[in-house]
């Protein structure tokens, strides 16, 4: 059975560098034998602190699908020096029970820096048990990278993309075989 890859972007614009940024990651998984699945953090309502019958179906469906997972995968912009709003609010509906025990990768993309928002997300990973066992791949100035089209328009960013997609799915079947640690 393949390992099962969950791809959260955390930009909600269609067509953005983080939105083809994903869907290429899938490809380099998929090409390990990963099953992939994305996730729409868009549907998602502000965490508030209400009782979690009382918030939509939309959150039960988040936190089955990181249940669900093997492992995850990250396409993360920068805005303002930070990882976007709505990716930390999403992450805040999740803790060790979705997320414990579960390598992640993570991709930054951003016009300008997209380190910061790399840095957050790991940060927020590792808070709720999430295993950080592969490097990032940061690509700032993403358009002399990666440019307009579906693929990187650096060979380099391609070569870093399906190395870590390797190893996350090297690391996601030693989780599946119970060779990880558990929180």
């Amino acid at each position: 059975m393949p390992v099962r890859i969950l791809g959260i972007n955390g930009s909600l614009r269609p067509r953005s560098s983080a939105d083809r940024a994903l869907r290429f990651a899938f490809k380099a998984l998929e090409a390990e034998g990963a099953h992939c699945e994305p996730f729409e953090i868009g549907s998602l309502p502000l965490l508030d602190g209400r009782a979690d019958d009382l918030y939509p179906a939309t959150v039960a469906a988040f936190r089955a699908a990181c249940e669900a997972a093997d492992g995850f995968v990250f396409t993360v912009p920068s805005y303002h020096g930070a990882a976007p709003g709505g990716l930390k609010n999403a992450l805040d509906f999740i803790d060790i029970p979705q997320a414990g025990g579960k390598p992640f990768a993570v991709i930054g993309i951003a016009a300008g820096d997209a380190e910061p928002g790399v840095t957050d997300i790991t940060r927020v990973m590792r808070h709720i048990g999430g295993v950080a066992g592969v490097p990032d791949v940061v690509i700032s100035r993403a358009g002399e990278h990666w440019g307009p089209g579906a693929e990187p328009s650096n060979a380099s960013v391609k070569i870093a993309i399906a190395k870590v997609a390797a190893d996350l799915v090297a690391l996601c079947e030693l989780r599946v075989q119970e060779k990880l640690p558990q929180p």
